[in-house]
């Protein structure tokens, strides 16, 4: 029997997930680089594949309770390369078009991209 979590708790288990597979991300990133010797762009595309399916697996199990399909793989990877396209476009926008800190455009992906992916994979990805 499915049993359905409010949306509330589903985004806190969305972010826990979130934390896990950044430092999935670094620790991939680290061994990549520094163990391996890497150059740091193609470990950042190895670390980005590497913690999406982690992502992928870990909110099919412990957020939306859902089954693998190939077709929620891919809307998975479409929704993470939307976030990743739109990291991209508000921090070229506040850092170069606006010219303010960086950090303030960190800020702006930070509180935007999550809310962004969450309510895309919640309502099509894992419909």
């Amino acid at each position: 029997m499915l049993v359905r979590k409010p949306i509330v708790q589903k985004f806190m288990m969305y972010s826990l997930v979130g934390c896990i597979c950044t430092c999935i991300y670094f620790l991939s990133m680290f061994i990549l680089v520094e163990r391996m010797g890497n150059e740091p762009i193609f470990s950042s595309i190895i670390s980005f594949v590497l913690m999406t399916i982690f992502s992928f697996f870990l909110n099919i199990r412990f957020t939306f309770g859902s089954e693998y399909s190939k077709q929620k793989l891919v809307r998975f990877f479409i929704v993470a390369t939307i976030g990743f396209t739109l990291n991209f476009v508000i921090m070229y926008s506040i850092v170069q078009a606006l010219s303010f800190h960086y950090l303030i455009g960190e800020i702006a992906t930070t509180l935007t991209i999550p809310i962004v992916n969450f309510f895309l994979n919640h309502y099509w990805t894992f419909k």
